[in-house]
């Protein structure tokens, strides 16, 4: 009766944290959905430029090819739309790569921070899992890499998600070894660090959203502007006072 109870107590918290992580009022796990939100836009900046630059040289062929026999106005107008062919082409390409970088970045971050959350814990073990798990299934899915379709390229992506989770948790490894904890402490102090960088990061967002909340301020510039007239109150004050 009581390993009964523990396990539906157990799974009760777990579903009661994460419903606090979708509410954003709730600051208890503000670090994790930045992480989630930074790493997925920072992955597809990246995937955007990679894609992007990878294969100017194949766009510039390719306009090459259906160039020729084509007339044009000049050499200038050719050039002008060879151009803009290649920048078309750029953000076509620099945007799947994107989309595909931020669709595994960002899953593998969400069944990390979810499972921790859930738990109550974090093992380093997670990255390589979910990182594995979530490249094996999306190239199943929708052929994310540029791996051949079939079993021969899902054991590729899941070999390449495996060996980018293996260097995360590395990572973890080595910042647990440089604080001289376990994983699940070395996590807690990570994210009080975070939590304290991000509060200076955010400071002025936090102000704006709070006065919107306290004079029900619709729009945000609007908060902004009047968070700036009450600072600069203040600072009259303050002089006021000084010089008195």
């Amino acid at each position: 009766m009581g390993e009964s109870e523990n396990a539906v107590s157990f799974w009760e918290s777990g579903w009661n944290r994460l419903k606090k992580f979708y509410d954003f009022e709730d600051t208890e796990y503000d670090m994790e959905r930045d992480v989630v939100l930074r790493t997925s836009r920072t992955a597809f900046l990246c995937g955007f430029f990679v894609g992007g630059i990878s294969t100017s040289k194949e766009s510039f062929e390719r306009f090459e090819r259906h160039s020729t026999g084509k007339k044009f106005l000049s050499k200038r107008d050719a050039f002008r739309r060879m151009g803009d062919y290649s920048i078309i082409m750029f953000a076509k390409n620099g945007f799947r790569m994107g989309l595909r970088a931020a669709a595994v970045t960002g899953a593998v971050m969400v069944l990390t921070t979810h499972t921790t959350i859930f738990r109550d814990k974090f093992s380093a073990f997670y990255f390589p899992a979910f990182s594995g798990l979530s490249a094996f299934i999306m190239h199943r899915a929708c052929g994310i890499f540029a791996f051949p379709l079939g079993i021969y390229g899902q054991i590729q992506a899941l070999g390449l998600g495996l060996c980018t989770g293996t260097m995360l948790a590395g990572v973890s490894w080595l910042y647990a070894l440089s604080v001289d904890k376990g994983f699940a402490d070395a996590y807690k102090q990570f994210k009080q660090e975070y939590v304290e960088d991000m509060n200076e990061r955010y400071a002025e967002e936090r102000k704006v959203k709070q006065l919107m909340k306290d004079e029900n301020i619709k729009l945000r510039f609007m908060a902004y502007k009047r968070l700036h007239e009450l600072e600069k109150q203040k600072l009259l004050e303050a002089a006021e006072k000084h010089d008195a």
